[in-house]
């Protein structure tokens, strides 16, 4: 009886099995570690990308902010500007506008009419005087109304003068004066003021 030693094949294919399996893992593990190799390139990729654009960015807004700095000094030099200019203007007016308030006083009165007194207190102002009759008196205070310096224009008395002289008529106008005045409408005659005490009137 012949008898055949079959361990050396047995040991081989079992090697062979090895190296197979080892082969395969290998294969796996490569495979593995390239997929993580790409995505390690895209993502370092992809860093770089947004770092750049970070740098873009940081610069625009480095750029911007000047220009906004810019912009914020033109603007405060043009607030400096305006308020020195409304200020000069301000003063003008304000060195104009007694003499604006005289010569409108002046355009208002009738030829048959005398002032007596002018008195001005904060912005308050009473006007006496004389005229020839209750019309001249009627058209001072539609003159004054009509005036851009005067406000709140109002006749609180008129009475006979008591002089020898003619029948001529004593009167007290209180109005608010402003020596910056505001354009007024057309309408602004017809806000007069009657309260007239008249125990005297004719």
């Amino acid at each position: 009886m012949i008898r055949v030693n079959l361990l050396p094949v047995k040991e081989l294919q079992a090697a062979v099995g090895r190296r197979r399996e080892l082969t395969i893992g290998a294969i796996v593990l490569g495979g593995f570690a390239f997929v993580l190799l790409v995505l390690f390139l895209v993502q370092y990729y992809r860093l770089s990308s947004l770092a750049s654009e970070l740098a873009s960015l940081r610069s625009e807004i480095q750029a911007l902010s000047v220009r906004l700095k810019e912009v914020d000094d033109l603007q405060n030099k043009i607030k400096e500007y305006t308020n020195k200019h409304n200020i000069f203007s301000d003063l003008n007016k304000k060195k104009s506008g007694p003499v604006g308030v005289m010569e409108s006083l002046s355009a208002a009165t009738p030829p048959r009419l005398w002032l007596t007194e002018f008195k001005e207190t904060g912005g308050r102002l009473t006007i006496n005087g004389t005229a020839a009759d209750n019309q001249t008196v009627a058209e001072f205070l539609r003159a004054l109304a009509e005036s851009a310096y005067f406000r709140e224009v109002e006749l609180i008395e008129t009475a006979q003068d008591g002089k020898e002289s003619g029948p001529f008529k004593k009167f007290s106008i209180k109005s608010v004066v402003s020596y910056l005045p505001a354009p007024k409408s057309s309408t602004t005659s017809g806000g007069v003021k009657e309260s007239t005490k008249a125990g005297k009137q004719s």
